[in-house]
């Protein structure tokens, strides 16, 4: 029987946008943006962004959560936000069950904690996902390796932490571990960049929305 209380299924709900954008920065994007928008498309349009971003939105929505431009859109026509499409296509991959019976049943008098339930998908379940695509994302933007990743959440890193290795190794050509190795409790990110050589002005150019967005202040951390 799954008991998740309120609090603790909130969490997670915005830690599937938090961790899974951070690794993909357009689906954020989507995600807590496009509300004032019909649809990403219009979003992206708003903001003057080019079309390479926008295509780039809607491949990594549809090959992480298998959400189309189409169904995407339709979902926003029936007046799902987007924060709402991302949670119910991160639950329905955690569950094996279709966006469309998962999003059936969030209503307005309905949680996410209620959904996760209706389907079956545990809290462990849930964070697994997260951490799976969270590898996949970083994986993909530095090209440090996935089981490199995954040993570092063994390990008890947190993910905000791995964000960072991963674009300091990626600038720096160390490995991650190396780069990790070199965080300590007593200095900072930007002490790690640093003792690489590593600039900040271009390290942020790299890092883009990641750093702008979620991370923005980790790096004096």
């Amino acid at each position: 029987m799954i008991n998740l209380s309120k609090k603790k299924m909130g969490a997670l709900a915005v830690g599937a946008v938090m961790t899974f954008g951070a690794a993909f920065p357009a689906l954020t994007f989507a995600a807590s943006q496009n509300d004032a928008y019909g649809s990403p498309y219009d979003c992206y349009q708003g903001q003057g962004i080019g079309g390479h971003h926008k295509n780039g939105m809607f491949a990594e929505m549809e090959k992480e959560l298998n959400i189309s431009k189409a169904d995407f859109d339709n979902y926003r026509t029936k007046g799902y936000s987007g924060r709402d499409v991302m949670h119910a296509a991160i639950i329905a991959k955690a569950s094996g069950k279709s966006l469309d019976k998962v999003i059936s049943y969030k209503t307005a008098d309905t949680t996410w904690h209620y959904v996760m339930g209706k389907v079956n998908v545990t809290d462990d379940q849930l964070r697994q996902v997260h951490q799976d695509l969270f590898t996949d994302g970083i994986s993909q933007r530095t090209g440090v390796d996935k089981s490199a990743i995954t040993n570092l959440f063994k390990q008890g890193y947190n993910g905000r932490d791995i964000m960072i290795a991963a674009e300091l190794s990626k600038a720096s050509s160390k490995s991650i571990d190396d780069v990790m190795a070199m965080k300590k409790v007593n200095n900072t990110w930007k002490d790690v960049a640093d003792s690489l050589g590593v600039n900040r002005a271009s390290f942020r150019q790299d890092f883009g929305p990641m750093h702008d967005g979620p991370m923005h202040g980790d790096w004096d951390r």
